[in-house]
């Protein structure tokens, strides 16, 4: 971390305010179990947040203490882990304005995104969101459809010159999906979202992507350090937060870690690239300006002349809403989508299974007189194609933990009753005002009592059971909480399923999909879930499948 003294410094300014609130203000669990808290100054987050590997230290906690329990925060702070089906219904769904992001969980999002929608709370959250639901209607992206198919293929070329060019090039060769996956849905953001043309898939280098290579280089994951925990924990309990505020000069941040240098890196390079997109789109003539447009673009431009301030969104917001969009819309379906095909990769009878889906819907399309090209319809018509979709938003979960906190005394109720310290049985956990709480997603995602005993297995056959489905309504798609839940889910989930439609039902008739068998492939945690190599960790995230074209297979 930079500026080391600094760090001294500040924690010496604030040292009595810091104590005064432990002494006044800090919030106690201790009725719940959990896990022994191995530091009191670090509690659980540095070894949680530095584990590499997803998983490795929450699931032998739930076993052993349930699918709620308390987590021991910095300084001696307890905070709630929840995964529980009903907990997690209360906090994101029936309550969820009364449980908005932790104050210093909004200022990292706003070095990330901006004031835009994933950052904003209560009645703005509402402005941001209402603006922006006409882009992302069911009906509006059925619009996008045939340029997503034309990026797919686009994509199913490039892979055949590149590496599928001599005839001694009919097996498997190795592709890096992950990258190519990164630069596709790059390229799909960038011109059905704004009409703009990032050049990805034609190998353009851009500001944009070349920082969002480290953006998490030290945020979790192995790059973390124990200065950067504490120094995070101690701006969470400051009144006013450092790296934000300055009462000398407010123009200029008391300090800033590496991090928050990296994240004001990314958020004026997204910026720029949305000034620029902005710009491109006035000088053709103000595309998007007719009342009847709903494109994303479009909508933000007309969200932007709105007079009534309870409508419009500001310059500022605007920015922040497109920055948002391509980072949150590129990446984020991508790495899911790698989980996908490595999945896929290890079971070749489900590739095929898959192709036949396709092969039936287009015939029967040939044989009543239409071509042959998909519709949203017909995506959304083929079970085990679909089920495999879903197995892989679960089993693969983009976002490993949300963060809460409360603002009032609560009850949050749990479906999975647990044994708390004394023994006693408890169906419900009373929480203070100010409570912080840890979401597992990724949990939740795999627990048994939700989706069987073979929950940590991948098996696509679970969404064709009608009976094995949760009993308890969660998400906004299929009971998964990989796009989180209420006012706050996800609001492009139907764009990144059409998106992982379109790629699948693109690359699957036109490539196998293998993979080494050597290649111990994980999960782990760097910013989100990528994919990692065990033993190669220090390359960095990467999923090399094996690929060969069906077409020359077969010749």
């Amino acid at each position: 971390m930079d500026h080391l003294s600094s760090v001294t410094t500040v924690c010496i300014l604030f040292a009595s305010v810091l104590f005064a609130r432990f002494l006044l203000a800090r919030k106690t669990l201790k009725f719940l179990r959990g896990p022994p808290s191995p530091s009191w100054l670090f509690g659980h987050e540095y070894e949680f947040f530095k584990e590499i590997e997803v998983g490795k230290l929450s699931e032998p906690w739930i076993l052993e203490y349930g699918s709620t329990f308390r987590f021991s925060g910095s300084f001696g702070e307890d905070v709630l882990y929840l995964a529980d089906p009903r907990g997690l219904q209360h906090v994101l769904q029936t309550s969820s304005y009364h449980y908005p992001k932790p104050r210093d969980a909004q200022n990292s999002l706003r070095r990330i995104f901006g004031n835009g929608i994933v950052t904003v709370d209560g009645s703005t959250h509402q402005r941001h969101r209402k603006a922006l639901n006409p882009a992302f209607s069911a009906s509006q992206l059925k619009t996008f459809l045939s340029l997503f198919q034309r990026s797919t293929e686009r994509l199913v070329n490039k892979w055949q010159k590149e590496y599928f060019v001599k005839d001694k090039d009919r097996g498997y060769q190795f592709v890096p999906v992950t990258t190519w996956f990164s630069r596709l849905t790059l390229d799909i953001i960038g011109e059905s979202a704004f009409g703009y043309k990032f050049g990805a898939l034609e190998n353009k280098e851009t500001t944009l992507s070349s920082i969002l290579r480290h953006l998490f280089d030290d945020t979790t994951g192995s790059g973390l350090s124990k200065v950067t925990t504490f120094f995070k924990a101690l701006r969470r309990e400051l009144p006013v937060d450092p790296s934000f505020y300055n009462p000398l000069n407010p123009e200029t941040p008391l300090l800033l870690t590496r991090e928050d240098k990296r994240f004001n890196r990314w958020l004026e390079a997204a910026e720029n690239a949305a000034k620029n997109i902005l710009q491109n789109n006035a000088e053709s003539g103000q595309r998007g300006a007719e009342e009847g447009s709903k494109d994303i673009l479009s909508v933000l431009v007309r969200s932007n002349n709105v007079e009534d301030p309870k409508k419009r969104l500001d310059d500022k917001e605007v920015l922040a809403q497109m920055a948002t969009i391509i980072l949150a819309g590129h990446e984020t379906t991508a790495g899911t989508t790698s989980w996908l095909f490595y999945e896929l990769s290890r079971h070749p009878e489900q590739q095929q299974r898959i192709l036949e889906e396709i092969d039936a819907i287009k015939l029967a399309k040939l044989d009543a007189g239409a071509d042959g090209v998909l519709t949203s319809h017909d995506y959304d018509s083929m079970p085990f194609f679909n089920a495999c979709i879903k197995e892989a938003l679960r089993m693969y979960a983009i976002v490993i933990t949300l963060t809460r906190c409360t603002d009032r005394d609560d009850v949050v109720p749990l479906s999975e009753p647990v044994i708390s310290a004394s023994g006693e049985k408890l169906t419900q956990i009373p929480v203070k005002k100010g409570q912080r709480i840890i979401i597992d997603v990724t949990s939740y995602n795999r627990l048994k009592s939700v989706w069987g005993e073979d929950a940590d297995k991948w098996n696509p056959e679970r969404f064709l059971d009608s009976k094995a489905q949760p009993t308890i309504a969660l998400g906004v798609y299929s009971n998964l909480m990989t796009f989180s839940a209420g006012v706050r889910a996800c609001i492009g989930w139907r764009f990144a399923l059409q998106e992982m439609q379109t790629i699948l039902a693109g690359l699957i008739p036109a490539f196998e999909f293998s993979i080494d068998p050597t290649a111990d492939v994980f999960r782990a945690q760097l910013g989100g879930m990528v994919p990692m190599i065990r033993g190669k960790e220090t390359e960095g995230p990467q999923m090399p499948l094996m690929v060969r074209p069906r077409a020359l297979n077969k010749a």
